[in-house]
């Protein structure tokens, strides 16, 4: 009885083995992202507010895709990306003179607009359900190392015209996302396929940082009544989510599907 136990193990372990294959490839992400606060969302409410509102940037991602199929239908893919991750804002300063944080003194009811771009290194880890055509599905989690971080403004009245500052201390050097993907791998060749890939980021961890104005969101000042520099009434985290389209090129070692 012992010997068909074996014979099973063995045939159930080698039907397994050749199922598996490897994934190595390449790929680029074009990238729609938004850094999120409820304080910059809800700022300019009268004429003595300073108002923030979010434009779109182009961000990018690009990087090495690795995966391994444990069968026609499950597998693991990790990815090492470099990433670009940029937000603009654009408003109107308040209509009483003041002082920013930054040591700037504004225009009082000049306009401006800015640009804050995060540079990280993205490591996705991600459980991937494949139906056996081609099309998949990925959920996982992923780091990202921040690596650099600048603010740039620009104001069409005095007293500057313009303004920048690396504010890489005001965020983490580590945070953490979740990620919810979709793709489909087309065949080019016997094991040589064009991927296409859609991808949903959230990012758990608050990213602190700086405000539309280019103003450290940690800095006290910013929260207490009656200080030249308050614009908010308390603390609110920031949040990262990202959109994200992709193609690359995928060359896979082993089973074939």
């Amino acid at each position: 009885m012992k010997k068909y136990y074996v014979l099973l193990v063995c045939v159930v372990f080698f039907s397994l083995a050749k199922a598996q294959s490897f994934e190595i490839g390449a790929r680029y992400l074009a990238t729609s992202n938004w850094f999120f606060n409820s304080n910059v969302t809800n700022s300019g409410g009268g004429p003595n507010s300073t108002s923030e509102s979010y434009n779109a940037a182009y961000s990018y991602t690009y990087g090495l895709h690795l995966a391994y199929n444990f069968t026609d239908h499950t597998g693991i893919e990790a990815n090492i990306m470099l990433a670009s991750l940029s937000q603009n804002y654009s408003g109107t300063f308040s209509q009483t003179p003041g002082q920013l944080t930054t040591g700037l003194y504004y225009y009082p009811g000049a306009d401006y607009s800015s640009t804050t771009t995060l540079n990280t290194l993205q490591i996705p880890v991600m459980f991937r359900f494949l139906s056996g055509n081609g099309a998949y599905a990925e959920i996982g989690p992923q780091v990202e190392i921040l690596s650099d971080a600048n603010y740039s403004a620009t104001y069409k009245e005095g007293p500057v015209s313009s303004y920048s500052s690396n504010v890489k201390q005001y965020y983490p050097s580590t945070y953490f996302s979740g990620v919810l993907a979709f793709g489909n791998n087309i065949r080019l060749s016997h094991s040589f396929f064009f991927n296409i890939n859609l991808r949903l980021i959230y990012d758990f961890t608050d990213l602190k940082g700086v405000d539309a104005l280019g103003q450290n969101m940690k800095d006290p000042s910013l929260y207490q009544s009656g200080n030249i520099h308050q614009m908010y009434g308390s603390y609110a985290a920031t949040n990262a989510v990202s959109a994200a389209f992709g193609i690359g090129f995928v060359y896979r070692i082993g089973h074939d599907f």
